[in-house]
């Protein structure tokens, strides 16, 4: 292959990498409800402060009781699983995975991270080490 036309293609395939990026963030959007909430592989006894998730613009914003918590994010919808990676107001980076899929009662939204960034992007959705956090949501039809 010549130079330029390798120059072409790697462009272009950056430009559907971003392309993928941004459908998936859009089929994403929404109001979501939190169905479960685990941490360290247990259900989290503060599942019932969380109000809803919104999903717009490339942001997630988290209600809770009493405030909103607001994160940036970016998807790689090319990796199996699928990744997030979470921005937080002061730039702490979360690396995540996440999983959408359509169900009867609507989209359901799966996310795995690490609780505060603390470790590796999980490798499955088990939630089963000591910080990880997997959040099960909802976006009804």
């Amino acid at each position: 292959m010549r130079p330029v036309t390798a120059v072409v293609v790697l462009a272009l395939a950056g430009f559907t990498a971003r392309a993928d990026e941004k459908d998936a963030a859009k089929k994403l959007e929404g109001t979501y409800e939190a169905v479960e909430v685990l941490l360290g592989g247990n259900a989290d006894e503060k599942k019932g402060e969380v109000k809803s998730f919104e999903i717009k613009d490339g942001e997630i914003i988290i209600k809770l009781e009493n405030r909103d918590e607001t994160a940036k994010f970016a998807l790689d919808p090319s990796k199996k699983p699928a990744h997030i990676d979470l921005t937080s107001k002061n730039d702490m980076k979360i690396e995540g995975l996440y999983e959408a899929k359509e169900t009867d009662k609507g989209l359901e939204l799966t996310i795995a991270f690490t609780r505060g960034g603390k470790g590796e992007r999980p490798k499955d959705f088990k939630g089963q080490g000591e910080n990880d956090m997997v959040i099960k949501l909802l976006r009804k039809k």
